[in-house]
């Protein structure tokens, strides 16, 4: 049986949701009445009687992202996190923060700061990492040893687990399993043994360590369980397996392995119970009370509860996507859906051979993961590397596969793959024997409806670019010009003519293409006004121009109308001419690799450096988020894209995917006024009151009940965004307050309220 937690569908204005998978869990731990669990991903606690997961983010105060290792002290009753970079938080049970270590951080490291594990004794944490131990005093929130050099003749040892038993410290280390004498100076490697037979072995199989009911025992890979019996090492009749995870219990000694939990009696040498079910896929942790269920983080189903020796296994994860990859974003607002494609292929342009489908988010903030774990064959493909996808006006996805052609998507079982060799497809190899090379960087749907692709072959002199017309059911292929076979990214002008970025290996720039007439118009660095020669993304705003994201930094073709004129323009680098930035072209430092219009003609740009919103005419930044001031889960931005009917604006990071509330949507139709959110609010509100549904770019003035203005703006496309302050930036009074719009023109005006109460 299978639970999830239900999301809501937007964040209130100008806050963050997470869509962080869960599934790919590694570590948890119980603090009471939540637990704590560590995915690949993500950081969530699970609430055992209300059975419900809740992701924790920078948001709620944590320092960072990327959480590697956790522990549970019930003495001092706080919860250590440790972050993949070295960062150290302390948790309450609740997942309040109490403080942030940062030492192994700021640390000057050669070479790796992974922490593997950390085991709590007597209010001290002992964290075993890639080059020794740290302990960590509780109570007084600082570092009080750091073991580095305490291998054989002074070497530094990979930690992969401790505990602590009376006097005696105990480490699974790549030097084999060791132990010191807390007494004595750690410090001093001639201090610690390495037990005879249980030296370096190939591949490190010493990972696990537990002291349970006054022994201390350790889980040797592919080898046996073993009970430390003075200087030595004593066999436990269990047998050769690899060992996830030890841990004590009051039912027992509970071993983790990749597909079953036990409840082992080490003085019996019996295992009094097993957990084993199909959701026990990849088992990482597993956590047990006396007598209550157990809890096991899978690596591929979550957190799983089962009861030993009862088939009731059940798995908890949050609403959300099935991986963390995010390749390209598609938002597509007449079906109210959002798609994550996973991708993709490298910066070299080499396939990944990666089936991990793709991800789409519904009108009811819902999931639905299309891959072969929630589809058989029949209902999906499961084709390679689906990199970007596109929307006809029936809803129809179709999705560029760079290996695998296109695939043309109506629902489980409705589906039709294009390839070189499929009936009428003109599609081309770039292995001429093997269709499995048919490589799609790119889909776009064409104003006439038709569906464009663009097939990198790298056959020089064939065509590179071909269009389908669904309601024909017919493929075309489009005229070859220089370098059609090596090309990436596509979008259209408001003429229907094609903008094509070639392949950034080449860093050849882009070429402008009339289907119509044949024409070409290339643009380089060199000749063409662009800031650099690799083309990440190319977009048309709102005013019909045609943006391109870059190596280094961005560039706009204002007048595309003219672009085959003999004295037309270049591209132009747009020049920051307030705020930071002044005097010099807007991101001339950043690789951006992606770019997206909200409904105010506003450009927001993804780079290695975060996600930034710019001004219409990129003049003038207006927000910068990283991983430092918000809660995206890497700077690394993947791809950007607008939702134009919410506002939200979806990114997509090397980490993971979030979505921030934009204030600004796009109306369609006649203006409707009637979306006031939150509604009614009190004096102390710290957020922002949308009111969307807004003639587009529509002038603004808000006034109160007597008619006296108290705030005046214009709208970002279809909405409006206010704090509650008047023009001094004190806030309002009580009460209910007009909102007055109408467009430039005077007409299609509307009056929409707001209520004000007292805190």
């Amino acid at each position: 049986m299978g639970s999830s937690a239900w999301a809501q569908r937007t964040a209130g204005y100008g806050d963050w949701q997470l869509h962080l998978p869960t599934n790919q869990s590694r570590v948890v731990v119980d603090a009471g009445q939540r637990l704590f669990v560590a995915a690949e991903a993500s950081f969530y606690t699970f609430d055992k009687e209300s059975a419900s997961v809740q992701r924790l983010s920078r948001r709620d105060g944590l320092s960072d992202v990327g959480v590697r290792a956790l522990a549970y002290d019930s003495l001092t009753q706080q919860v250590v996190v440790a972050y993949g970079n070295g960062a150290i938080d302390i948790l309450a049970p609740d997942g309040r923060v109490v403080t942030s270590i940062t030492d192994i951080k700021r640390k000057t490291i050669a070479g790796e700061k992974t922490i593997y594990s950390i085991n709590i004794a007597r209010r001290l944490a002992y964290l075993g990492t890639s080059f020794g131990i740290v302990v960590l005093d509780l109570q007084r929130y600082q570092v009080k040893d750091t073991y580095s050099s305490f291998g054989p003749g002074g070497t530094v040892p990979r930690v992969y687990a401790t505990t602590v038993l009376n006097d005696s410290l105990y480490a699974a280390t790549s030097a084999g399993l060791m132990r010191g004498r807390l007494s004595t100076n750690l410090l001093d490697y001639t201090n610690w043994r390495v037990s005879t037979g249980f030296g370096a072995r190939s591949g490190d199989p010493y990972r696990t360590l537990v002291t349970h009911q006054g022994k201390v025992y350790a889980g040797v890979n592919n080898d046996n369980i073993y009970r430390a019996v003075g200087a030595g090492w004593a066999a436990q009749s269990y047998g050769s397996y690899i060992f996830r995870s030890l841990r004590s219990s009051a039912a027992g000694l509970l071993v983790g392995m990749p597909r079953q939990v036990d409840v082992f009696d080490p003085r019996s040498n019996r295992v009094r119970s097993r957990v084993q079910s199909p959701l026990l896929d990849n088992v990482q942790d597993a956590i047990r009370s006396q007598s209550g269920p157990v809890y096991v983080a899978d690596l591929t189903n979550g957190l799983v509860r089962a009861t030993p020796d009862r088939n009731d296994a059940e798995r908890f994860v949050a609403n959300g996507p099935a991986t963390a990859k995010a390749f390209n974003i598609l938002t597509d607002a007449p079906s109210r859906t959002v798609t994550v494609f996973s991708g993709g292929y490298n910066e070299n342009s080499v396939q990944q051979n990666a089936r991990d489908g793709f991800y789409i988010y519904d009108a009811d903030g819902q999931w639905t993961n299309v891959t072969s774990r929630t589809y058989n064959a029949a209902e999906f493909p499961n084709l390679q590397d689906l990199s970007r996808g596109a929307r006809t006006p029936d809803g129809t996805l179709y999705v560029a596969a760079y290996g695998a052609g296109l695939l043309e998507w109506k629902g489980p079982g409705e589906w039709r793959q294009f390839t070189q060799g499929t009936p009428g497809s003109p599609l081309l190899s770039a292995i001429p024997s093997d269709p499995n090379y048919t490589r799609l960087t790119d889909v776009a749907v064409a104003p006439d409806g038709s569906v464009w692709v663009v097939n990198r072959h790298e056959k020089q002199g064939q065509p590179g670019l071909f269009r389908f017309v669904p309601a024909e059911n017919r493929w075309q292929t489009l005229s070859a010009f220089a370098g059609s076979e090596s090309l990436e990214r596509l979008t259209f002008d408001d003429l229907s003519r094609a903008w094509t970025g070639r392949t950034r290996r080449t860093s050849a720039g882009l070429v402008a293409y009339d289907p119509t007439t044949n024409l070409t118009r290339n643009f380089t660095q060199a000749d063409g006004g662009l800031p650099s020669g690799i083309i990440w993304d190319l977009a048309k705003d709102r005013t019909g121009a045609i943006w391109a994201a870059t190596g280094q930094g961005v560039a706009v073709y204002d007048n595309p109308a003219d672009v085959f004129e003999p004295d037309a323009s270049k591209f132009r680098k747009p020049l920051v001419t307030r705020g930071p930035g002044t005097g010099f072209d807007a991101l001339n430092s950043e690789v951006v690799r992606s770019v997206a219009i909200d409904g105010g003609n506003r450009k927001w740009f993804g780079t290695d450096n975060g996600l930034w919103l710019f001004n219409e005419g990129v003049t003038e930044s207006l927000l910068h988020f990283t991983t430092d001031n918000s809660p995206l889960p890497s700077n690394r931005i993947v791809d950007v894209a607008v939702d134009d009917r919410t506002g939200e604006v979806w990114v997509g990071t090397e980490a993971g995917v979030v979505s921030y509330r934009g204030s600004a949507t796009v109306t369609e139709g006649k203006p409707s006024c009637a979306k006031v959110f939150p509604n009614p609010v009190r004096q102390d509100f710290v957020g922002q009151v949308g009111i969307s549904g807004l003639a587009n770019n529509a002038e603004v003035k808000i006034t109160d009940v007597t008619g006296t203005l108290v705030y005046q703006t214009r709208a970002a496309g279809g909405t409006v965004v206010w704090n509650l302050a008047d023009y001094n930036g004190r806030r309002v009074q009580s009460g209910v307050y007009l909102v007055l719009t109408a467009d430039a023109n005077g007409q299609n005006g509307c009056i929409s309220k707001v209520a004000v109460l007292t805190k």
